[in-house]
């Protein structure tokens, strides 16, 4: 399984975000699993990629030819792809992916997985994605999303299918048992 971790360029002020980011990835590489992740070696992504490659894990970055210029890319991974723009990078790294997880960061993560999001709730991936709420860095998003289900903005199917949790054991299960919802267009033609 080739899992997308989304997370921040920073390593935020609290010491707990490295130190679940490091368990996560200790835990993770006792599975059959590859990272996929946004080619930085800085703050939590580089954190993340230097210690699965310190682990024997395949990690696959992306990362745009103009970050990769600022002298941010992590070239001590499995496989490092450069690609134009950050649309691209993202599109990439949904293709890579069989599963996504986002830990905390800043507007890049909160986008992508956003994305993610939207295309579940579209169907055009059955995917799955996980927040892992380190510190219960999440709450306030997943009280918004509650709220968008609350005012008729979002489908309970949809609100049911985001994997939200500060255990990593549930998360992975959760991502390798995963049961994709219907769409949002086939939920309401049906009812």
């Amino acid at each position: 399984m080739n899992i997308a971790i989304y997370c921040g360029t920073s390593f935020g002020d609290n010491p707990i975000y490295k130190e679940k980011a490091i368990n996560l990835i200790d835990y993770l590489s006792k599975k059959d699993v590859s990272i996929v992740y946004g080619g930085s070696k800085s703050g939590l992504m580089g954190l993340i990629s230097n210690e699965a490659m310190s682990l024997n894990m395949k990690v696959y970055g992306v990362i745009t030819y103009t970050l990769a210029t600022q002298e941010i890319e992590n070239t001590n991974i499995t496989k490092l792809e450069k690609v134009a723009t950050i649309r691209e990078r993202k599109e990439r790294m949904e293709e890579l992916a069989d599963a996504f997880i986002a830990l905390p960061g800043g507007f890049g993560t909160l986008e992508e997985v956003s994305e993610i999001f939207t295309a579940i709730q579209v169907g055009t991936t059955n995917k799955p994605c996980a927040l892992f709420n380190i510190n219960g860095y999440f709450d306030k998003l997943i009280d918004y999303l509650k709220f968008c289900k609350d005012e008729g903005f979002l489908l309970q199917e949809h609100l049911d299918s985001l994997i939200v949790s500060d255990d990593i054991n549930y998360i992975y299960k959760k991502l390798k048992n995963h049961q994709a919802p219907k769409s949002k267009w086939e939920i309401l033609s049906a009812s």
